[in-house]
C-alpha cells in the first residue's frame, strides 16, 4: 500500500515496462502499444531486456541478488503489479480537438492502492502511485477539463443511429434540421438547440470506460462520454450497459461526473 501522502512517479521506458511485466508474469496491461520500430526477434527481445535491467540498475529500482537473480524495488512492483491485477479500472481517451489522436489514462485500483498509468511518449509510460482515490479523480477532472458550464436543461433518450445522424448534422452546419430531428425526441426547443449547438463547435469528447473485477471471471463494465464546449457539458450513457441500447443524454455538471467514477 502506498503510505505517502505526495504522488510517486515512475517513468519507464517500453523495454523497462516489459521486463518488469515479465518478473510479475504478465504479458501485457491497458495501454501498451506496438514497438514504432516494430516487432523485435528473440534475440533482439532478450538484448533489450538486458539493456531495460541496466537502466533499471542504474536508477536504483533493481539489483542483483548475491544468487544473480533480478530484485526489483517495491514501489516499482507495486506500481506495475497493481495496473497488470486491479480490481477496478477507469480508462479514460480525451480528445481536445475534433481529429486529433485522444489522451489516454489508465486509472487502477487494488487493496486502497490507486496508480495511473500515462503515456507523454511513444515509447515512455508514466506510473503514479496516487495516495486517495480522490486525487486520482481529480487528475481525471482536470484532464477531461470538467467545469460547471450553464445549467440542468435537458433530458434525451436516443437511439445510436439517431445520435450519429444528428452530430453529423451538426458538424455539416445543418442546424436547424439537426434541431427539428432532435426535437422528435426533447419537446424543450432550448435544451435541443443547445445540443445542437455543442455538437457544431468541435466540442472536446471524453470516453470513459469503467471496469470491475467480481469475485468471478467475469468483467462488469460501464462506458459514458462527455461532450461540451464552454457553455453546456452533455452526459451521454446507456443505463443498462448495453451499447445496442437508446442512449440517455442530458445535461451534467462537475459534481455529477465525479460521482460517477468514485460511485463506482
Amino acid at each position: 500500500m502506498n503510505n505517502s501522502t505526495e504522488p510517486i512517479n515512475i517513468l519507464l521506458s517500453r523495454e523497462e515496462l516489459l521486463l518488469t511485466l515479465r518478473a510479475l508474469q504478465v504479458a501485457s496491461i491497458p495501454g501498451i502499444d506496438r514497438d514504432p520500430l516494430g516487432d523485435l526477434t528473440p534475440d533482439g527481445l532478450e538484448l533489450a531486456m538486458t539493456i531495460a535491467e541496466r537502466s533499471l540498475r542504474a536508477r536504483e529500482l533493481a539489483q542483483v541478488r548475491e544468487d544473480g537473480s533480478l530484485a526489483l524495488h517495491n514501489l516499482l512492483l507495486t506500481a506495475v503489479g497493481v495496473c497488470a491485477y486491479a480490481t477496478k479500472m477507469v480508462f479514460v481517451y480525451h480528445w481536445r480537438d475534433d481529429g486529433d489522436l485522444p489522451v489516454r489514462y489508465f486509472g487502477h485500483m487494488r487493496d486502497g492502492d490507486f496508480v495511473a498509468h500515462t503515456r507523454p511518449d511513444d515509447v515512455l509510460h508514466l506510473f503514479t502511485l496516487l495516495p486517495t482515490k480522490d486525487q486520482m479523480i481529480e487528475q481525471i477532472a482536470q484532464l477531461c477539463g470538467w467545469e460547471d458550464r450553464g445549467r440542468k436543461n435537458g433530458l434525451y433518450s436516443l437511439d445510436v443511429p439517431d445520435f450519429a445522424q444528428i452530430r453529423q448534422l451538426a458538424k455539416a452546419g445543418e442546424v436547424n434540421t439537426a434541431v427539428a430531428h432532435l426535437q422528435e425526441h426533447q419537446a424543450n426547443p432550448a435544451a435541443a438547440t443547445a445540443l445542437v449547438e455543442t455538437l457544431t463547435h468541435a466540442p472536446h469528447v471524453s470516453i470513459l470506460q469503467l471496469l470491475k473485477q467480481e469475485d468471478n471471471p467475469s468483467v462488469t463494465r460501464r462506458d459514458f462520454t462527455v461532450v461540451q464546449d464552454q457553455e453546456h457539458c452533455w452526459l451521454m450513457t446507456s443505463p443498462s450497459g448495453n451499447t445496442t441500447d437508446p442512449l440517455l443524454v442530458k445535461t451534467a455538471v462537475k459534481a455529477d461526473l465525479i460521482a460517477l467514477i468514485s460511485d463506482w
